[in-house]
């Protein structure tokens, strides 16, 4: 007895003055919060998890022997990343080959010349020039590229049918391309006004087969083969249903399998669960700021379609097949499979032997989530088949993977991005960030994740700095008093 009463002394003067903190979301801001702040002694921690893995919007799956990415796939830029100055020691990332360049096949079977291609490349990704002009506030991006496509790369070629013919038809190709970059369903609606800063350096490093994942093992101290007591904090399969504050001392969270209080919560789910669920999920309502921020950002989708093949028939040298459509050809697409028109491109995976991902962008993707494997893979066979069917002896995949963020409801999308319309001067990734605060006027509910992040949204980076953020909002808050 004497024993057991000294344990509850040590126990209660150990935790004595340490906040609890229930953290909602395991994914990249989840996990960098949860290690910021048990570096800092703040280890009564809770987090709790909709979906049965962590990882949010990062989920590498094992295909034979490497990792492959159904969310997040690259580390973008070095200066300035945190995703690279973690890992960059560890020799786990490399920039993909400078033969990495788009192959742009016609949808009759023949391939583009390369000078072609690279213009057209350089035309497509040339929608950057006019990102932070804010002459263009109250437009979308595909008003002002259409705009300024046909007033001046049109112009050049006037009198040239054929190149006007192909130039017309890649417009299409521009808003996939567009559409991969911001994950929007229509480039109507994201702005050409964009805050995003980009790092600098390689803008498409790769984990070389080991997937996104790693990052996650770096943050909770567990690469490359370690178990870290954060994981003994994690409660998957638990669905928030209610946050309430305000009412008590105590925040309330409730989930599907029970209540859980705490001093604070960080919350990081997507913005697109905040759409869905903003009116319903925190008692009393969120504040007019907030539902503001969460109209202004918006969140729709990217697909990724990841085949297998047990044999490469592709070449070393190949890397990207981008697909440009004949109106001709588009219009003989019918029914089942009309949506190949949506894959934007195939990509081979740098140290994934035997692997192709098909990115799907448009307005189609919610359909397409829902659809069976094997239709899928019907219509992936047949896209391969209708434009490189002349070059390449191609082959059924033995296997294949595909996302669905959109659909899968503790997610709504896969990354944020700025709406069109919403230009003024309020930054709404600011007012996404900014905590509810309890009647003490001290902050209660902290806003985490790649939305809430005004320079770095939609990237990993974005999402581990703001989980850093706010996980070091509630450390100065106690070494203050």
């Amino acid at each position: 007895m004497l024993a057991v009463f000294f344990l509850f002394l040590c126990v209660s003067a150990s935790t004595q003055g340490t906040p609890s903190v229930i953290i909602i979301g395991a994914g990249p801001a989840g996990i960098a919060a949860a290690s910021k702040l048990f570096e800092n002694s703040f280890t009564n921690l809770l987090i709790l998890e909709a979906e049965n893995r962590i990882g949010g919007r990062i989920n590498s799956v094992k295909l034979g022997e490497k990792y492959v990415d159904l969310g997040a796939e690259y580390c973008h830029g070095q200066k300035g990343n945190i995703v690279y100055e973690l890992v960059k020691d560890l020799n786990v990332l490399a920039p993909i080959s400078s033969h990495f360049k788009p192959a742009l096949y016609y949808s009759n079977g023949s391939r583009l010349q390369d000078s072609f291609t690279e213009e057209l490349q350089a035309i497509i990704l040339g929608y950057d020039d006019f990102e932070t002009n804010s002459n263009f506030s109250g437009r979308s991006v595909g008003e002002v590229f259409t705009s300024r496509y046909n007033a001046t790369i049109m112009k050049k070629y006037e009198g040239d049918a054929e190149k006007i013919k192909l130039l017309k038809e890649a417009l299409r190709l521009a808003e996939k391309v567009s559409l991969m970059i911001d994950g929007a369903f229509s480039w109507l609606e994201t702005s050409p006004v964009k805050h995003y800063v980009r790092s600098e350096g390689h803008q498409l490093l790769v984990w070389q087969g080991l997937g996104y994942r790693t990052i996650l093992q770096v943050l909770m101290g567990e690469f490359p083969d370690k178990k870290s007591p954060i994981r003994e904090k994690i409660r998957l399969n638990s669905p928030i249903t209610q946050i309430r504050y305000h009412n008590s001392s105590k925040i309330v969270v409730t989930t599907t399998n029970g209540s859980y209080e705490a001093d604070h919560v960080i919350f990081t789910p997507s913005v697109g669960v905040l759409k869905r669920e903003k009116d319903t999920l925190f008692q009393p309502p969120l504040p007019e700021k907030k539902l503001q921020a969460i109209e202004a950002l918006g969140i729709a989708g990217v697909m990724k379609i990841v085949l297998h093949f047990e044999n490469e028939w592709w070449g070393d040298q190949d890397s990207i097949f981008t697909f440009l459509w004949g109106e001709e050809d588009l219009g003989n697409l019918m029914g089942e499979l009309k949506w190949v028109q949506s894959v934007a491109l195939v990509a081979k995976v740098p140290g994934n032997p035997g692997v192709l991902v098909a990115w799907v962008t448009g307005g189609l993707i919610p359909e397409m989530e829902k659809m069976s494997e094997d239709d899928l893979l019907k219509g992936c066979v047949f896209l391969l088949e209708k434009f490189l069917g002349r070059d390449y002896n191609i082959t059924t995949p033995d296997k294949i993977l595909k996302s669905t963020w959109h659909t899968n409801g503790h997610f709504r999308g896969t990354y944020s991005y700025e709406r069109a319309g919403f230009e003024g001067a309020t930054r709404y990734q600011s007012l996404l960030a900014a905590p509810l605060e309890s009647p003490e006027g001290k902050p209660a509910i902290l806003f985490a994740g790649e939305a809430s992040n005004p320079a770095h949204y939609s990237t990993v980076h974005g999402a581990i700095e703001s989980g850093f953020r706010e996980a070091s909002r509630l450390i100065k808050l106690y070494r203050k008093n």
